[in-house]
Order: structure tokens, then C-alpha cells, then sequence
């Protein structure tokens, strides 16, 4: 299936006309805008997402907590973060193969992206660095659950 027709296919899906311009689609999502992207060199798709920007203290703690996010995808559901040089903040980036979408997977693979985003955007609009251990001397980075989302 090409892009195009995924895009269509997942507009027809969720009941809102989509288009593609130049090999990308964008979609607004409650506050949140996600870009579905052709990469014709990889014949693969991306999905991405702006996080937010970092709070300006702590961001020591909250890049050590966005790498351990990052290892195996523990916090990302499948998708990696990366931060821009230039303006400092967090994006999330998801690829997958053209081959194996169709509509109904593209339109849960949507959904799991903007769900995560969701996730990780509340959790750096509400981070707040973890104070020196008094026994130990040390700054703990926040941590993430069970479930793979940040705990903070």
C-alpha cells in the first residue's frame, strides 16, 4: 500500500478527510500535532510528535530519564526521543514499514502514538528534579514504571 492510500485509508477510518502534501500528513490531536511522514528512500513511514521543551532545572536528571526511556523502548511504545539542538526540546519519532500497514494498523499505531506523547508531554509539564539523597549524596533521576511510562 502506498502512502497515500494509508492516509486516505486511515482518514476513511476515523471519519475525517486527510491528505498528503508532499509526502507528509498532519494531524491535529486534542492539543497535540502529529506528522505522518513518507520516507520513499526506506519505503517506511514515521509518525512524529512534539514533547515540549524542558523545565530549565533538573535537565541533567531529565536527560538521564529520557535515555533510560529510550534503552529497549521502555518508555516510548516502540517510538524514540531525541531532543533538538537547536531549540532544546523533546520530540518523539515512531518508523515502521509501509509494507506491513494498512488502515486499521496505522490507525492503532496512530493512537498508541499520540497516547504516548500524551504521556511523556504531561510528564515533563509536571516534572520536577528529585532532591540530593541526604545518605547518599547523589541526584536520583526519575525513574519508570512497570507499565513503561515515566514515574515522577
Amino acid at each position: 500500500m502506498t502512502f497515500e492510500e494509508l492516509i486516505s485509508g486511515l482518514g476513511s477510518k476515523i471519519g475525517v478527510e486527510l491528505t498528503s502534501d508532499d509526502g507528509s500528513c498532519v494531524i491535529n490531536v486534542d492539543d497535540m500535532v502529529v506528522t505522518l511522514m513518507s520516507l520513499p528512500d526506506s519505503d517506511r513511514l514515521a509518525a512524529y510528535g512534539e514533547i515540549g521543551d524542558p523545565p530549565p532545572e533538573g535537565l541533567e536528571q531529565l536527560l538521564s530519564a529520557m535515555l533510560e526511556a529510550n534503552h529497549l523502548f521502555a518508555g516510548t511504545a516502540g517510538a524514540t526521543i531525541s531532543r533538538d539542538h537547536e531549540t532544546g526540546r523533546f520530540h518523539l519519532c515512531r518508523h515502521e514499514p509501509l509494507a506491513i500497514l494498512d488502515a486499521d494498523s496505522l490507525a492503532a499505531l496512530v493512537e498508541s502514538f499520540v497516547n504516548t506523547l500524551e504521556i511523556l508531554r504531561k510528564a515533563i509539564a509536571s516534572y520536577r528534579p528529585v532532591a540530593k539523597s541526604a545518605a547518599e549524596g547523589t541526584d536520583e533521576a526519575p525513574q519508570f514504571g512497570a507499565n513503561g511510562f515515566f514515574r515522577v
